[in-house]
């Protein structure tokens, strides 16, 4: 689309594209062959309608860079960001992108994947599938109370050793 070729857009012309599509699109898994990225801007962009800074913001639900956004709403697109933002059907929510409720599903995402990857590397990925595989088995166990009470009392009155 013509309108997004460059790697600047305006606020009311992203809004005014966005009201003239039909109906917020369903989201896309990660495609085999993702768009290709440049990576993102270094330094501090400085918008060039108020001269201002610009506020960077994740994107998360997957795609590894952030957007940039200037104080008049202007946004900023790297190459290959809009393209990968379309190929999941996510281009019709970039305003979205920089409200509370996305900023804070974005840092919950991270924090789950750090979660992860220490359980990971604390318990080895043997164990913790195995572990995985136990708690769905117990989610919907009608003694699930009990089994994790075996579990916790075994696990205390295993002896270390020295």
């Amino acid at each position: 689309m013509a309108l997004f070729g460059n790697r600047r857009i305006q606020s009311h012309a992203y809004l005014q594209w966005l009201q003239q599509q039909p109906a917020r699109l369903p989201h896309l898994p990660e495609p085999a062959e993702p768009a290709s990225l440049s990576a993102d801007s270094a330094g501090v962009l400085i918008c060039p309608e108020t001269g201002t800074f610009m506020s960077r913001f994740k994107v998360g639900h997957g795609f590894p860079f952030s957007i940039d956004r200037s104080v008049t709403g202007g946004v900023w697109f790297d190459g290959g960001e809009w393209e990968a933002l379309r190929q999941r059907n996510f281009h019709d929510e970039i305003h979205l992108v920089f409200t509370s409720p996305w900023q804070k599903q974005v840092r919950n995402e991270k924090a789950q994947a750090t979660y992860e990857d220490t359980l990971n590397t604390s318990l080895g990925a043997d164990l913790l599938e195995r572990l995985t595989s136990l708690r769905a088995e117990l989610m919907d166990h009608p003694h699930r109370n009990l089994a994790l009470a075996y579990l916790t009392e075994k696990a205390n009155t295993l002896e270390k050793p020295e």
